[in-house]
């Protein structure tokens, strides 16, 4: 199948979508009813401490071709009023490799509404000033970095291969009107020194409300991104852009960003090794409580040394995302790369084909 005809498969599925079914209150779920009344007895008793935590088993191939099913992650999330304009916010994470905490900040919020440790920030009208460790907004997919919040198992290239799960020790101010949003962050940077920055967001269909609760799409949103990194008497070690857009039409949501970065390690001359890549993903919520998901994405990385960089990264990936009790989260992914540069295929986890399959469990 050549790319055009990629392409046009794409766009019929994302208007191919089905209309919405008729809605009917679903009955509440025991098993979700009691862990909340269990989480609000636990949170009194700590004094004002709210907890949420989830975990997951995750289902892949080791690199070697053999099939394995194993724990991935466990993650507990706090925050605690201290006083009305004053919240503390924490995030633990413990895996196979380590045990961490990303996420720890104290926010400000003269008005406004307090905020998740992690996930989607409000549309609310607010402004925050926070200092302390926090996943940095920059293009789209921060919002989805735990997996409780995403449909995908898998992370999009322009999040594994550009930026990663980027979060950083720092301070930040960001506001929203309903309309507009920013963050600026002045932080530590991907190596010891400085790294200034930004996001811009346009939400121009929402009305304030708060999604703190919720992660629900968005009606519409464009943003742009920025940043510079330096070492710590300002010299240049990178720069990177993003611009993102997501959209919700009945069942179908949609959300692309695109992604620019050059790093530039002091010791090496010249430019140093830039990449860019872009990603396009569609899903559909069907009439019984599931989501599919297709998204398509490519990679391109230029540097010092041409063979490394050889050719681009393409990839296709699919799948399905259900939830039972209001507890589990089922999901069900293949990949499948249409091309690959030969550094991407000499890795050691390179494969063309891949089946990924995972449960969450939400407390």
């Amino acid at each position: 199948m050549n790319r055009g005809a990629r392409l046009s498969a794409l766009l019929l599925w994302a208007v191919a979508c089905p209309a919405p079914a008729q809605e009917t209150p679903a009955p509440a779920s025991t098993w979700r009813a009691a862990i909340d009344r269990d989480r609000d007895r636990l949170d009194a008793a700590l004094g004002g401490v709210q907890l949420s935590a989830f975990g997951d088993v995750l289902s892949d191939e080791d690199g070697q071709g053999r099939r394995r099913v194993d724990f991935h992650a466990v993650e507990l999330d706090l925050t605690r009023d201290l006083g009305e304009n004053l919240q503390m916010a924490a995030a633990g994470v413990h895996s196979h490799d380590a045990t961490q905490m990303p996420v720890a900040f104290l926010d400000w919020h003269p008005f406004g509404e307090p905020l998740a440790p992690r996930g989607r920030l409000s549309v609310e009208k607010g402004f925050h000033v926070q200092v302390g460790r926090f996943d940095v907004p920059f293009g789209d997919d921060w919002q989805f970095y735990a997996s409780k919040d995403s449909t995908s198992i898998s992370r999009p290239v322009t999040t594994t291969a550009i930026m990663g799960a980027y979060n950083d020790a720092g301070a930040r101010v960001l506001g929203n009107n309903g309309t507009f949003n920013f963050n600026a962050y002045l932080l530590r940077g991907f190596e010891p020194g400085r790294l200034v920055g930004g996001r811009l967001g346009f939400t121009p269909f929402s009305d304030p409300f708060s999604l703190k609760g919720t992660r629900a799409p968005k009606p519409a949103e464009f943003g742009l991104s920025w940043f510079y990194d330096a070492t710590s008497d300002w010299r240049k070690q990178g720069a990177g852009a993003a611009a993102d857009a997501e959209g919700r039409l009945g069942p179908c949501y949609a959300r692309a960003e695109y992604l620019l970065r050059q790093t530039r390690p002091e010791a090496l001359p010249g430019p140093g090794t830039f990449q860019r890549g872009w990603h396009f993903t569609q899903e559909a919520t069907l009439p019984w409580p599931a989501t599919a998901f297709l998204r398509y994405e490519r990679m391109w990385v230029e540097g010092p040394d041409p063979a490394a960089g050889a050719g681009h990264d393409e990839r296709l990936a699919g799948g399905l995302s259900a939830t039972l009790k209001g507890v589990f989260q089922l999901k069900l992914e293949g990949q499948h790369y249409l091309a690959a540069s030969g550094a991407t295929r000499s890795g050691p986890a390179y494969t063309a084909n891949l089946w990924l399959a995972q449960c969450v469990v939400v407390f």
